[in-house]
């Protein structure tokens, strides 16, 4: 009898299959939810609904090609911490992967699980798990973390904008002002060496850079434009060129440096419609530059471009408030800093330094008589005439009105007396058409005193007072004090 095979009645059968039809039931809900079961006793495990709908069986499931799918850069990952759950290390598996879909593209899934049943050797029987698709989130993720990062290099490259403007507007040393831009540009766009130009009539002229192991040979080189080089091509089409190769467009470019360059940007520095010069950028890497380099380069170079105008404007603001814009003689003002500076030099190496003071004769009467104009005549002829008297190193000045003054370095008061004689009879022979009268000047001499005297104003005051005797001498002659 107990070698008899089982029998099952009829109520039996019904209560298997009620059974089977269960658990399939159960499966199916399970599998529609994410849920999958894998077997390593052989039995049949199921797969998720989320792995049926890519195209993937059961079969496929339960064969082990979920772990082929998983992408290179996660396997290892994954393949670690699935390890560790099924040899009891850890309880739970959970980790977010990428998974190859039929259709070649990358999903995004999260997958939790345990083994639920091993046999008595603690070898794992069945292994339960869940698995959804996160892709959209990931994605989600993706452009929230590039949205944080853009509006963070954003930020960055605002504030580095507004310290180059600081810098800018702070001062009107154009060496250093450009130096400490291109350390700025240099925190938002990566490069080896960077060059400003200012353009002349025919030739660049570098005047700044940063990065440049030769700066001191650098700064000061000129390169003929217009001529077969990237400068020439920017100053002409008056917009920013990139080049990812420089050499394969330009074979005869000759960098500027020893240091070899391949990636090239430049920038034109245009302001008021004007096109001053040019920025540029140097790479040794072949296609490194991209546009938004470009971008932030053109950024830059506006205010290279506003710097170069501003340290414009002030040497030429300088130049006229150094220069009487009627003689195109030094200024007052002008005249007392080369006073000074060579009153120091003479006084600490005992080098002579004489003045002379000098006033036209009569001048009221002169534009009295023949008006403003006549006047302004006497003094610009005046003037050409006493330069033409004086030697090269000799420093003259328009020093109010009528008067004027000048410095005779190396000169002991003898020779002074006879330099402002040689004057005097130049200005006394001019013949000035608006004028009828001979046009005199009075002068008076003096020296500083090496001995006692550290500023010139003793010295000028004493050539005044020398002046002054003059005139009361009866005008047109030289006296010393």
């Amino acid at each position: 009898m107990d070698n008899q095979p089982e029998s099952y009645g009829p109520h039996s059968v019904a209560e298997l299959m009620s059974g089977a039809l269960s658990r399939q039931s159960a499966r199916k809900a399970l599998s529609e939810l994410g849920v999958f079961e894998r077997s390593f006793n052989g039995n049949s495990g199921f797969s998720s609904s989320l792995w049926r709908s890519w195209g993937y069986t059961d079969a496929d499931h339960q064969a082990g090609l979920w772990l082929a799918l998983v992408h290179p850069a996660d396997v290892e990952r994954v393949v670690h911490a699935y390890s560790q759950v099924l040899c009891g290390n850890q309880s739970q598996f959970r980790q977010e992967y990428r998974t190859r879909a039929p259709d070649g593209r990358w999903r995004w899934i999260i997958s939790r699980g345990q083994v639920v049943e091993r046999d008595q050797a603690g070898n794992p029987l069945r292994y339960l798990g869940s698995e959804m698709d996160i892709s959209d989130r990931k994605q989600s993720e993706q452009e929230l973390s590039h949205a944080k990062a853009t509006a963070e290099q954003v930020a960055r490259e605002a504030e580095t904008l507004r310290r180059a403007g600081a810098i800018v507007a702070s001062s009107l040393e154009i060496e250093r002002t450009v130096k400490l831009v291109l350390e700025q540009l240099s925190e938002v766009v990566t490069y080896d060496t960077a060059s400003v130009m200012l353009l002349h009539e025919e030739s660049v002229e570098i005047i700044g850079g940063n990065g440049w192991a030769n700066m001191g040979q650098v700064v000061g080189m000129r390169l003929p434009v217009p001529a077969d080089n990237p400068h020439s091509e920017v100053l002409a089409r008056r917009t920013p060129l990139r080049l990812d190769d420089v050499r394969s467009r330009y074979p005869d470019f000759r960098v500027i440096s020893e240091e070899s360059v391949r990636s090239w940007i430049g920038v034109p520095l245009i302001t008021h419609n004007k096109v001053l010069g040019l920025l540029t950028l140097h790479k040794r890497q072949r296609g490194f530059f991209a546009e938004d380099h470009v971008r932030l380069t053109a950024s830059f170079a506006d205010h290279v471009a506003v710097a170069l105008n501003n340290a414009r404007l002030y040497a030429e603001t300088r130049h006229l408030a150094m220069t009487d814009h009627l003689t195109g003689l030094a200024t007052r003002r002008a005249f007392m800093v080369h006073a000074n500076a060579l009153t120091e030099q003479s006084v600490r190496y005992k080098h002579p330094l004489a003045v002379f003071m000098l006033d036209v004769d009569r001048f009221k009467q002169i534009n009295d008589t023949h008006g403003h104009t006549a006047g302004d005549t006497v003094l610009v002829m005046l003037s050409a005439a006493a330069r033409r008297a004086l030697r090269r190193s000799d420093v003259l000045c328009r020093y109010g009105g009528e008067e004027f003054a000048a410095l005779l370095p190396e000169t002991e008061v003898d020779e002074a007396l006879r330099i402002a004689e040689r004057v005097r009879v130049a200005i006394s022979r001019l013949r000035i058409p608006e004028v009828r009268l001979p046009v005199t000047v009075s002068i008076g001499i003096s020296s500083v005193r090496l001995e006692t005297e550290q500023t010139i104003d003793d010295a000028l005051r004493r050539a005044d007072t020398a002046l002054y005797r003059s005139k009361d001498g009866g005008r047109n002659r030289c006296s010393v004090r």
